[in-house]
């Protein structure tokens, strides 16, 4: 059986409930195609939101094998990050992330427009300003190359990674819809209103879109009698996004209604995922101070 592909914020909650003591990691989560995504997800959450340190540089001088182990991340190093990147993963990563978000500075080499020629050129300017240049010291060229070599290989599991991501989205969807027709009702200026008809055209949820500023909102209502195992809300504004909202301009909410209130949606531009606007920091209760872990 294959594995479920995990979003973030659903390997964030896992991460929480296995360092709380609630749960065990999956047998087979670190042979996933996104091990690896899974893996650096999980340790920029807990440098940021858990140890509250300002990211991987500071990283780097404080991480220790029993800080790993208190943490419940010694197994996502020694299953992922060493066999991947060598015994110095702490330094790749963070020579990568460096190199991450200086390519995501749009004040940054604006004459490079591919995303991978940005990733591998803020690569060689993040590599010379952590460790040093090794045009300049020979002895760092053995590192350069197998950090160049360990960034093409990390680039291609992400995008293995966004391909199975993709595919599970697709399938869920599919499943959603087999059967149901998304058909609209109304149209005018400000809106649409649709609704979700089953084969003996019973209405079984309710799409209302408005257009505003600065994007759509739209309003979904899905019925009690839609079962659980079909799917849910995600696979509507799937479809939403795929054939309704394409050419729409600017960030689109979304009101989710089932039986209750479930909160309102956007997509997130950095990651892709839908996330909750209404959620508050799901760390701030299991932060801890810096001073404890000195």
């Amino acid at each position: 059986m294959e594995s479920q592909y995990l979003d973030d914020e659903q390997i964030i909650s896992l991460y929480n409930k296995v360092r709380a003591g609630r749960r065990s990691w999956p047998d087979d989560i670190w042979r996933s195609p996104a091990a690896l995504q899974y893996g650096v997800t999980i340790f920029d959450y807990w440098i940021h939101n858990v140890m509250g340190w300002k990211g991987w540089p500071h990283a780097r001088t404080r991480v220790t094998p029993a800080l790993l182990e208190k943490h419940r991340l010694a197994d996502i190093v020694e299953q992922v990050f060493v066999p991947e990147f060598g015994q110095d993963w702490l330094d790749f990563e963070v020579v990568l992330n460096e190199s991450m978000r200086v390519s995501e500075d749009e004040n940054w080499a604006g004459d490079l427009v591919d995303r991978q020629e940005r990733v591998e050129s803020a690569f060689e300017h993040s590599f010379e300003k952590i460790l040093g240049s090794p045009k300049h010291d020979k002895r760092l060229l053995e590192t350069y190359h197998r950090f160049r070599n360990h960034l093409m290989r990390m680039w291609g599991a992400f995008q293995e990674a966004q391909a199975e991501h993709d595919k599970a989205e697709r399938e869920a969807a599919e499943r959603f819809w087999q059967g149901l027709r998304l058909v609209r009702s109304h149209r005018s200026r400000s809106g649409e209103q649709w609704s979700i008809l089953d084969g003996e055209e019973d209405r079984l949820g309710e799409v209302s879109m408005l257009w505003g500023d600065p994007g759509p909102y739209c309003l979904i209502v899905l019925s009690e009698k839609l079962p659980s195992e079909r799917g849910s809300w995600e696979q509507v504004v799937w479809k939403l996004e795929q054939e309704v909202l394409v050419d729409e301009p600017g960030d689109v909410s979304y009101g989710v209604w089932q039986k209750t209130f479930l909160g309102e949606y956007y997509r997130c531009a950095d990651c892709g995922e839908l996330h909750n606007q209404l959620d508050e920091d799901p760390a701030e209760e299991l932060r801890v101070e810096l001073d404890d872990e000195e």
